[in-house]
């Protein structure tokens, strides 16, 4: 009977034995674990590695855009215009123009210039031009009226013609839409000139005829011109013309002394419509 319980105590202790060492045996399993982490981290580490030695690669293939910007916004751009082409030259070209249209701030007299212009453009900006504006002209309804009541005209001479050179500058050129359907070119240009001025001094018929005179003057233009053709543009002028004039009065009563008022400065500003044409 002893033996037999000898027996069964070897037998439990050696059983608690070889599960303690099984249970020794499995949480030494984790060990390879920690080392598959690390090798892992190691893998993952290298192509990480090797990732961002790729993306560097493709990082230096990516634009610079300071590179970019000093390129493009350097001082060597000066040497570019704003609009390089165009569509219709007039660089050493001739033209003519024939324009039509009222005389605006006269005080006493209505009507209507013509001007006839021959000019020569040296560049797209520069040119010459003579011009010669000849008004059509008449008494206003103010002047009818205080005729009508009292025999007489104002004291103040009538504009006849003017005629100048001129030098033109050209500064605006562009480009616009029309309907969507088109493109119009148009440019600006400003003319400072020199003329001389023909004039008629009013007089009464019952003491004399009135009397033609001249004066030296300076003019400001202001010209726009809309290009639908290599030879026609549409033009549209803003004349202002500057002198200094002699005045008479209408009527003295025996005493031609009299008559003389002294010179004052007279401006005569015309707006005309016309047309242009380039050989």
């Amino acid at each position: 009977m002893k033996s037999l319980l000898w027996t069964v105590a070897v037998c439990f202790v050696s059983i608690l034995t070889s599960s303690a060492f099984a249970q020794q045996g499995g949480s030494k399993s984790p060990a390879p674990e920690r080392g598959s982490d690390k090798s892992a981290e190691r893998s993952s580490d290298k192509s990480s590695e090797r990732g961002s030695d790729k993306s560097a690669e493709r990082g230096s293939d990516k634009l610079d855009l300071r590179k970019l910007e000093e390129k493009y916004w350097s001082a060597k751009d000066t040497d570019f215009t704003v609009v390089q082409n165009r569509t219709y030259t007039k660089e050493k070209r001739f033209y003519i123009s024939l324009a039509y249209g009222p005389l605006m701030n006269d005080p006493y007299f209505t009507g209507r210039n013509t001007a006839f212009s021959l000019g020569y453009y040296f560049s797209e900006r520069m040119g010459l031009e003579f011009n010669n504006e000849s008004g059509n002209l008449k008494d206003n309804d103010s002047v009818v009226y205080f005729n009508q009541f009292n025999g007489l005209f104002p004291d103040t001479n009538k504009f006849v013609s003017y005629r100048s050179l001129n030098f033109l500058i050209v500064p605006f050129y562009a480009k616009m839409s029309f309907w969507n359907r088109s493109i119009i070119y148009f440019d600006m240009q400003f003319g400072f000139g020199v003329g001389q001025e023909t004039y008629t001094q009013l007089i009464d018929p019952l003491e004399g005829s009135n009397r033609s005179k001249t004066a030296s003057g300076f003019n400001f233009d202001i010209s726009q011109q809309l290009f639908f053709h290599n030879n026609w543009a549409v033009r549209f002028d803003i004349k202002n013309k500057f002198s200094t004039q002699e005045r008479l009065k209408y009527r003295v009563s025996g005493d031609e002394t009299k008559r003389n008022l002294g010179s004052f400065s007279a401006q005569d500003t015309s707006i005309l419509l016309g047309a242009t044409f380039f050989f």
